[in-house]
């Protein structure tokens, strides 16, 4: 199968880094925001390769500019962090546990400082569970483009080299 359009490569690319996520966290039992990012961002950096030497394999005789790379890499990098930001969503609301965890060690770090009251340490607990959503699509969606932007001009870049 030939598949030319970055956005299917896109959709190939996600649909890859939210199995090996779903596989990380759940028969693996690894914790979602660890040492398993390195292997997601390795995925998500091999997947954009893959699209953009695909573009210069396509390209024939022609050779592409950094313009023709980027573009390819962005409309592809563009697909994965929205899937991405859209897994991120329905993941942390159908695991609410992993926020109350990391509240609850939040609270045992505020209690060994010994300088907060009770009341205190429940409305820092009541803050970061409005925050928690919004603070991990932004970063997550944020990791993507910077990351997609940067693999996209650096391969671009080193594809559209004169010979």
């Amino acid at each position: 199968m030939n598949i030319k359009s970055p956005t299917y490569k896109g959709l190939i690319i996600s649909a890859t880094l939210i199995a090996a996520s779903l596989i990380t966290y759940y028969p693996m039992h690894l914790p979602e925001n660890g040492n398993s990012q390195f292997a997601i961002l390795s995925l998500f950096t091999m997947g954009l390769i893959w699209v953009l030497l695909d573009k210069k394999k396509h390209s024939g005789d022609f050779q592409p500019s950094l313009k023709a790379y980027f573009s390819e890499g962005f409309k592809a990098f563009m697909v994965i962090a929205l899937l991405m930001a859209v897994y991120t969503f329905i993941f942390y609301k159908l695991n609410p546990q992993i926020v109350e965890k990391g509240i609850a060690e939040n609270n045992v770090l505020i209690r060994t400082q010994g300088n907060k009251t009770d009341a205190e340490i429940h409305e820092n607990a009541n803050k970061l569970r409005s925050i928690f959503m919004p603070m991990m699509l932004m970063l997550n969606t944020i990791k993507f483009l910077f990351l997609g932007s940067l693999i996209s001009l650096t391969i671009g870049g080193l594809l559209s080299q004169k010979k």
